[in-house]
């Protein structure tokens, strides 16, 4: 699959920003029936720079970004987000909630994605450089934390099934973990980690918290870490339903 600047607006574009590297999937709808709808793309980041100048860099160098698209959609990994029901939610009040929960940092805004399939409104924060240059460059782009995805992977999943499922994404660094019982959110949290045995350590505590059942509800992994074989292997020692996730699924979930 090649994407050029006549065919682009047949694609989708998709973009995760996280500090081990961004990532993009091109997305055709029109191909699936082919199985030849998508491609991936990892572009490796300079760790001593922002966001912001990272994604610079990318678009200077990634011809196929100033191409026009059907669509473009931004995830953006961030371990400063909270949730709020929405019932209770007023767009003034953001700033307000979301700084009860964290300190300040200069030139960040607060931006939310409204989840009305589960009455919820995840708030996060975003460098207001990185927020410019991302309308600037696709004016038309929606933007949303990777939070916002695990929730709505997990809905799609688990609407019509009857037991709890947790979805966890790993990173360099950190692990965000969502939990569901039918369309009802039972966590949202992201976590510092280093090493596996944190990684094990999380995914466990938040699971016995949780109640759920080692043998019937399921754990999902979206693994993005070397280690993946071997966490997979040591959760198998507790929990008998584990499924495999694609280290894709929040960019692809955002195309859908």
């Amino acid at each position: 699959m090649q994407v050029t600047g006549s065919n682009s607006n047949q694609y989708i574009l998709s973009i995760r920003l996280s500090a081990d590297g961004f990532y993009f999937a091109l997305l055709n709808p029109k191909a699936k029936e082919n199985g030849d709808s998508s491609t991936h793309y990892i572009y490796k980041v300079d760790e001593s720079l922002s966001f912001t100048a990272n994604l610079k860099q990318a678009i200077d160098e990634l011809e196929w970004l100033s191409y026009t698209y059907k669509e473009v959609n931004f995830v953006i990994t961030t371990q400063r987000f909270t949730l709020v029901p929405l019932d209770f939610f007023e767009d003034e009040q953001a700033e307000i909630i979301f700084y009860h929960n964290f300190h300040h940092i200069d030139n960040e805004l607060v931006e939310f994605n409204i989840l009305k399939k589960s009455n919820a409104v995840v708030l996060y924060g975003i460098d207001k450089a990185l927020l410019t240059l991302l309308y600037k460059q696709f004016p038309e782009a929606q933007v949303k934390a990777q939070a916002t995805l695990l929730i709505e992977h997990l809905i799609k999943k688990n609407y019509h099934v009857s037991q709890h499922q947790m979805l966890c994404s790993t990173a360099k660094g950190s692990i965000t973990i969502a939990a569901m019982e039918h369309h009802n959110i039972l966590c949202c949290n992201s976590f510092n980690c280093q090493h596996m045995a944190d990684r094990l350590y999380y995914i466990l505590y938040s699971w016995k918290q949780l109640g759920m059942n080692q043998l019937s509800d399921e754990l999902l992994l979206a693994d993005n870490v070397s280690e993946a074989d071997e966490l997979k292997h040591e959760l198998g020692r507790y929990v008998s339903n584990i499924t495999s996730v694609s280290p894709y699924f929040d960019i692809e979930t955002a195309a859908q």
